[in-house]
């Protein structure tokens, strides 16, 4: 994704995490007909498989991207290939360089670095799912994965349920959750 096309992102880009966080108006997006509206989330990978083998989605690979950005108390967006990271202000007590890259890979996936970094607010990762092999009867979600691609857990939503999001927005479709330290997240079935 080029500088152009990721300051493109950030107009519709806070609708779709305002209605994420409850704050938003619910008919700026409309809901994937072919999703539940939401999805209980999971603290361990479904049952019938676990990590890439039964639960991380097939997708068609796009090309390597990685951004580098300073991000401080004031939050910040960051856009990296198909997904996004909007940290909330004072989630930071300083700032920090963060460099995100989504690898090229049949796995829609992101690194996120510094490793471990933790928020002392919200940060939300929202990313495209289009062109990724999910189970018709399934909502996808975000998986935290090992750098084996062994699923650990899943994202919630920032409204303080499990409750996970999957949207269309514009004919695309996304999937989001609340993150709370930096790791590795793909998304799941």
């Amino acid at each position: 994704m080029n500088a152009m096309n990721r300051t493109y992102v950030l107009p519709w880009l806070i609708p779709l995490a305002l209605l994420a966080w409850g704050c938003g108006d619910p008919s700026a997006l409309e809901l994937d007909p072919a999703a539940p509206p939401s999805l209980a989330a999971a603290s361990k990978p479904p049952s019938g498989g676990s990590g890439a083998s039964g639960g991380l989605a097939a997708c068609s690979k796009l090309p390597y991207d990685s951004v580098t950005q300073v991000i401080g108390p004031a939050g910040g967006l960051i856009a990296v290939g198909p997904h996004f990271l909007w940290i909330d202000s004072l989630a930071l007590p300083a700032p920090v360089t963060i460099t995100a890259v989504a690898p090229a890979d049949r796995v829609r996936r992101i690194r996120l670095k510094p490793d471990g970094l933790v928020f002392q607010k919200t940060a939300f990762l929202v990313t495209s799912y289009a062109n990724c092999n999910v189970k018709q009867a399934t909502t996808p979600r975000i998986a935290q994965v090992d750098d084996d691609l062994t699923i650990l857990g899943y994202l919630g939503s920032a409204s303080g349920t499990d409750t996970v999001f999957a949207k269309r927005y514009e004919g695309t479709l996304y999937v989001g959750g609340e993150m709370h330290h930096f790791s590795n997240y793909a998304v799941a079935w």
